[in-house]
């Protein structure tokens, strides 16, 4: 007794007589370390249909997505976009997926109330120079040259030559300043009247 159809999976050749017993063959690969292991499987004529497991992230929308993985392993990350250029300005220390977001950095003064502020600038060279207010005008008698910043030009004064010893005969009471002093005249007191 036993199975006598010769294409069964458990044809027997010593059986005389059949006894119902054939089990349809079922190929398949039947390593079960194989990421295709077909459990009802009967009959592997190929070895080489089995495929290795390989473990990696599968999912497509994720940062490290594996392309030959075929078994998930929950190591999968999620995309966070931003700029990933660690010289820019707005370098995301979080993100693993560059957007094109990437400033450069601009060197300068960023202090907005200081002398020479600038603009353009995103970052911060400590060359900030404080507001010096004063006349700036050089040719100004009362010019400043520690000034930088001049809010009001009428604070200048006009240069007027002069001579300005108060005792001279010839003292301008509107001069500010006396290139020459020898300009000055002294006052010689006597008798003026020529007649």
């Amino acid at each position: 007794m036993g199975c006598t159809d010769a294409t069964a999976f458990n044809f027997d050749t010593t059986a005389n007589t059949d006894d119902n017993s054939c089990i349809e063959v079922i190929e398949g690969c039947t390593d079960a370390a194989a990421f295709n292991f077909d459990t009802v499987a009967n009959t592997e004529f190929d070895p080489s249909t089995c495929i290795e497991v390989i473990e990696g992230c599968t999912d497509a929308a994720a940062f490290n997505f594996d392309t030959i993985a075929n078994t998930d392993d929950n190591s999968c990350i999620e995309v966070i976009e931003g700029c990933t250029d660690a010289a820019a300005f707005n370098f995301d220390t979080t993100a693993n997926t560059d957007d094109n977001s990437c400033i450069e950095v601009i060197e300068g003064c960023t202090d907005a109330t200081a002398f020479n502020f600038d603009t353009t600038a995103n970052t911060d060279d400590n060359s900030c120079i404080a507001v010096k207010e004063g006349c700036t005008d050089a040719t100004a008698f009362n010019f400043d040259t520690i000034a930088n910043t001049e809010f009001d030009p009428s604070t200048c004064i006009e240069v007027i030559e002069g001579c300005t010893d108060a005792a001279a005969f010839n003292f301008d009471t509107t001069a500010n300043t006396e290139f020459d002093p020898s300009t000055c005249i002294e006052v010689i007191e006597g008798c003026t009247d020529a007649q």
